[in-house]
């Protein structure tokens, strides 16, 4: 006589907002009155309802499927009852995982309802389709929201969740700024006294003087309530610094600053400037755009105050090109008067085995150096065959061919993997493989899954760079023509030209190479 099971059972619900517009079917209410109607018909007798409400069925890492987790690893529930297979999860691998590997080696029977699914059966077969299916339509949902929200950033919307100080959404059209005439004031008085000089810390220690009203303050007292726990009445020099680097005050808008890099992980990463869609013109400016360019170049050129009155054109931008650490202009007085300015790289001093050599450069033979370039560049940039030349450097060194074949490469590779991972569950089905050596045997892959897409955005931030350097050798054109004197040049002139300079150790001929800012290069 067959031993008569007693199930208890864990009712696991889940909803997020990828989806999409499941309607009152698949509500959170709907689910449990479903799922506690079927356990009651059966005679099951019930554990506890698990509710992850707003989480992503690409994040198993959920609270309540956690607790499930551990109530099947102490015993407390041998079965688990979900509305469908995509309320377990979306991602086809780690749902496969679960159903396949998890709730069998724990003697938990699994019931997917809508899908006609009970690991009690032998007719399973179609729940690893199942799973591919929701994860294709996890990943499918993930495109189209990228191409809406791109599309909405070409046509200049603002797509922001949290509008800037100084402006509030235009009640006729949520997607446009107005000028907020309130904190209008506030905005204009910052761009002052940063024309004035002054540096983001005085300006805040000012706002704060005076009582000014911080920006979250501000919108918590207009009735947002979700700044009540970022109720801040005291300025900070970030928040200074933002409302003084955001181009949106000078009518512009700039979008796709960050973006989800992987559809599953959901994790923002910030995007390079030079990806930034920007349309311009989209609504009222608070401050002109020349104040504006004013304002932010002197802060790319801004230097703290110093115990040595003598200049320094080139303060932190200069680096060893063999550690990568920052050199430091350092002085010495000799003959009482005379100052000697040397640059140099510490890194050897506390870690020879990453920078082997001492490497210092005299101050005075690296401006030689940078000016002789800037006025090399000057000559060079307004051929009508620079651009031309360039690029075809550029494609040479960066060898776009040879990155063509190692993208399908890797492409074959990551396809093989998926067969090879769905091979695997074939075996440990038939009883070829046991759950452990499957697991690891998985996890091996998965990584190496993560490891290819991390290569492939690589040479496509790449391919995108490229196709945007053109541009950008127009826009560095625009700003050398826009100089007058490489005589005497400013801190200004050196900063909004000059992002980068590499100095190697001493040699003959010594390498020093100087990156300009645009397309983060040499010429």
């Amino acid at each position: 006589m067959d031993k008569v099971v007693i199930y208890n059972v864990g009712l696991y619900c889940r909803l997020s907002l990828d989806d999409g517009n499941v309607g009152e079917s698949g509500s959170i209410q709907t689910q449990k009155i479903i799922l506690s109607k079927y356990a009651k018909d059966n005679n099951f007798n019930v554990y506890k309802i698990y509710v992850d409400d707003g989480y992503s069925g690409l994040n198993f890492n959920r609270p309540a499927f956690n607790e499930m987790l551990g109530d099947i690893e102490s015993g407390k529930i041998n079965m688990v009852i979900t509305k469908d297979l995509s309320r377990l999860g979306r991602d086809y691998i780690q749902t496969g995982y679960y159903t396949e590997i998890y709730f069998p080696d724990h003697k938990v029977r699994y019931v997917a309802l809508s899908d006609g699914i009970d690991t009690i059966n032998q007719n399973n077969d179609i729940a690893p389709f199942k799973n591919i299916l929701n994860d294709m339509y996890a990943k499918d949902l993930s495109r189209k929201v990228k191409l809406a929200k791109r599309s909405r950033a070409l046509d200049g919307l603002f797509i922001s969740a949290q509008t800037p100080f100084g402006y509030i959404k235009d009640p006729n059209n949520k997607n446009h700024l107005i000028v907020d005439e309130e904190a209008k004031d506030i905005v204009v008085k910052i761009y002052k006294l940063a024309k004035q000089g002054l540096g983001t810390y005085r300006i805040a220690k000012i706002l704060n003087e005076e009582g000014v009203i911080t920006p979250s303050r501000y919108k918590f007292l207009k009735g947002d309530t979700r700044f009540a726990r970022f109720n801040n009445t005291i300025w900070r020099t970030e928040t200074v610094n933002a409302i003084l680097t955001d181009m949106v005050y000078c009518g512009h808008m700039e979008n796709h600053k960050y973006e989800v890099s992987n559809y599953k992980t959901k994790k923002l990463v910030k995007v390079p400037d030079s990806e930034h869609i920007i349309v311009k013109n989209t609504h009222e400016a608070i401050i002109s755009e020349e104040d504006f360019e004013i304002v932010n170049n002197m802060i790319k050129s801004r230097i703290s105050p110093r115990k040595h009155e003598s200049e320094n054109l080139f303060k932190s931008i200069v680096y060893c090109a063999h550690c990568g650490n920052r050199m430091v202009l350092t002085h010495q007085t000799r003959n009482s008067n005379y100052v000697s300015q040397t640059y140099k790289c510490h890194k050897h001093n506390r870690d020879i085995d990453l920078c082997p050599e001492p490497n210092t450069i005299l101050y005075s033979e690296l401006k030689r150096v940078v000016l002789d370039d800037l006025k090399i560049l000057t000559k060079k940039i307004n051929k009508d065959t620079f651009i031309e030349e360039f690029l075809k450097r550029k494609k040479l060194s960066n060898k776009n061919s040879n990155n063509e074949k190692e993208i399908a490469k890797l492409k074959n590779r990551k396809e093989t993997l998926y067969q090879l991972i769905k091979k695997v569950y074939e075996d440990n089905q038939k009883g070829l493989l046991d759950s452990q050596m499957t697991t690891r045997i998985i996890n091996d892959y998965q990584k190496e899954l993560k490891d290819i897409d991390a290569k492939l955005n690589k040479y496509n931030e790449e391919k995108v760079s490229n196709q945007n350097l053109e541009g950008n050798l127009i826009k560095l054109k625009e700003v050398v023509n826009k100089t007058l004197d490489l005589e005497e040049p400013t801190v200004a002139l050196i900063q909004s030209l000059i992002s980068r300079i590499e100095v190697g150790y001493r040699r003959n001929p010594r390498e020093i190479k100087i990156c300009y800012r645009f397309i983060e290069d040499s010429i």
